[in-house]
């Protein structure tokens, strides 16, 4: 009766593959969430600049275990993103109808999500054991 001895092992079976999958997921997520603060901060509001340095400095990311947002501005606990995106009931009693600024970020980072991850991927894809 032959006898087989079957020894495995690598990334797929020590869990270094996993793993790289997980940190490849939220370098991605971040690299995405950052891209995105940088278009909103880049983003031309009025004419004059006033309103530029105040938003800009309040544009950021915050990350939680799964996922990375920006949240819109605030000021003193009072969130003014709403209006700024055109959504909020004070912009039907203006002429400012918003600047779309986050549906515009959005849709532009939907399109360019994959060309990230792809950009992401070439850091750890030989933790996963595979190669590009």
């Amino acid at each position: 009766m032959p006898t087989v001895y079957v020894t495995v092992s690598g990334p797929l079976f020590d869990g270094e593959a996993d793993a790289a999958v997980q940190e490849w997921l939220a370098a991605t997520r971040k690299r995405v969430a950052d891209e995105g603060v940088l278009m909103l901060k880049a983003f031309p509001m009025d004419k004059s600049g006033r309103a530029r340095g105040v938003f800009e400095s309040m544009v950021h990311r915050v990350s939680s275990p799964r996922v990375e947002s920006i949240p819109g501005p605030q000021e003193r606990g009072v969130v003014w993103s709403p209006w700024l995106e055109g959504v909020s009931r004070r912009n039907d009693t203006t002429r400012f109808k918003g600047y779309h600024l986050f549906r515009r970020t959005a849709l532009l980072l939907g399109r360019r999500w994959k060309r990230d991850a792809q950009a992401e991927l070439a850091r750890f894809i030989g933790r996963m054991g595979g190669h590009i």
